[in-house]
């Protein structure tokens, strides 16, 4: 199933192409949109992914969906960073996970532009494009935090800046990228060592979840005790081992 699924995200990702892009429509909130590739991807990757796995849900972002249970269900990102794609930006990314028992068990990210693909299965490791990664030793002073500033969410803007500019205080830098599926994977592979959002959805970081975790990391729900619970809504902070106790307090510290 892997040499398969991976065939269907690469084909999914051949639609990432700019004179593909022919329309854009604003969905509810500010900065948030839907282009028809984002359409276009998800109804490919229902149709196949469902095929593959006979028997199994779907949960995607650009539908409504049902609530997460135990049976054998996908949870799909078919384009994270569509404002990256409007902008010809070259940062967007397929997101597929498969959850078993309400946990992710595989999740592959592939990032058609630069021909990367993270892969992880349960306790098999992780892998960018074939070869084993894993998170950096960075300590906490010297880290590159990536962030997230929840531009769909006007009521989290202020807080989001600040707990921005408090790892930019403390910290080595900050990178925003606009695809927190590839901020996932980057931490996973050790080109940042901290990242935070203040609210995703499960597409967004079910599959980067999982590929963290199995490259040596560490992730939780800060403002949800901390134990992921992959059918919310929720905060999101993320790091190397080195770097999780400090970055929780400082996220603690600014936000509750």
């Amino acid at each position: 199933m892997k040499d398969r699924l991976i065939q269907i995200a690469q084909e999914a990702g051949a639609f990432f192409r700019q004179d593909e892009l022919t329309d854009v429509v604003s969905k509810k909130g500010h900065a948030n949109y839907v282009t028809n590739i984002d359409c276009k991807v998800q109804a490919f990757l229902e149709e196949k992914l469902l095929q593959l796995l006979p028997g199994s849900a779907f949960i995607g972002e650009e539908k409504e969906n049902q609530a997460l249970t135990d049976a054998p269900t996908w949870i799909v990102d078919p384009l994270d960073g569509t404002t990256n794609m409007i902008h010809d930006y070259r940062l967007s990314a397929v997101s597929i996970a498969l959850c078993r028992d309400r946990k992710p068990v595989t999740g592959l990210i592939w990032q058609p532009f630069t021909k990367e693909l993270f892969y992880a299965e349960a306790g098999g490791g992780a892998f960018l494009n074939g070869r084993p990664i894993h998170v950096s030793a960075t300590p906490f002073d010297t880290a590159l935090v990536a962030v997230g500033t929840a531009p769909y969410y006007e009521e989290l803007e202020d807080a989001s800046m600040k707990l921005a500019g408090a790892f930019l205080h403390r910290c080595a830098d900050i990178r925003r990228s606009g695809s927190a599926a590839m901020d996932l994977a980057y931490l996973a592979c050790g080109r940042h060592d901290i990242y935070f959002e203040l609210r995703l959805k499960p597409w967004d970081y079910a599959a980067g979840s999982l590929i963290v975790q199995e490259a040596g990391g560490e992730i939780q729900m800060p403002l949800e005790g901390g134990k992921m619970d992959y059918d919310l809504s929720a905060a999101i902070l993320a790091a190397n081992p080195l770097c999780m106790q400090k970055a929780l307090e400082l996220f603690r510290s600014n936000i509750l």
